[in-house]
């Protein structure tokens, strides 16, 4: 069953976005009538029929909604340095495929400057969107905007105060993630700029 992302699912009619009512028309090529799921990304999960198609949207009668819990414990984070061109959105979409609870874009010193704002968490949450849809996933991983280490540490000190912290390299005194990693903690995985972290980083 083809599977759309829909902000707010609730019974009744819901109407897709413009995005998603192309994807449904013109990709998937579905008609009037058509069976499909919806997700919110929020845990919301919803079964319905293809009920209205017009020049620019689509519109589906939902049926039913299942509502699941997010995790509370073994939560990955992902804070990698913004990388050079399209690398970024790949590490986007692969973190949400594999299952990354959080995405923290770092800047790094030696981070090349890339653009920040609201376009930029839009994309990557447009990213995050192909990703889950083609996967399966419900959830969507949170996603923060560009900042610099700092800012991104206190974020991750208040989201997630009790996690194991790893980084690191192949180097011969380097410990194997499966000695550190503990089944009931969140684990939050630094990775460098192509250049390295400096010595204060």
């Amino acid at each position: 069953m083809s599977r759309f992302y829909c902000e707010n699912i609730e019974r009744g009619l819901v109407e897709l976005d413009r995005v998603e009512s192309h994807h449904l028309m013109h990709v998937m090529r579905l008609a009037v009538g058509s069976h499909v799921e919806l997700f919110d990304g929020k845990g919301g999960l919803a079964r319905g029929i293809v009920a209205k198609i017009t020049k620019k949207t689509a519109s589906v009668e939902i049926a039913a909604v299942e509502t699941f819990e997010p995790r509370v414990t073994c939560r990955v984070v992902i804070a990698a340095a913004v990388a050079k061109g399209q690398r970024f959105d790949l590490i986007i979409s692969k973190c949400t495929e594999l299952g990354a609870d959080c995405i923290v874009p770092l800047i790094f010193e030696r981070t090349v400057k890339q653009a920040a704002g609201n376009s930029v968490v839009d994309r990557y949450k447009n990213l995050s969107i192909v990703a889950a849809k083609q996967c399966g996933r419900i959830f969507l991983p949170d996603l923060v905007s560009p900042c610099r280490l700092d800012s991104g540490l206190e974020y991750i000190n208040e989201r997630f105060s009790q996690s194991i912290r790893i980084f690191g390299g192949f180097g011969t005194d380097a410990v194997s993630v499966g000695e550190v990693f503990d089944a009931k903690s969140d684990v939050v995985a630094f990775i460098g700029p192509e250049g390295g972290m400096t010595e204060s980083e």
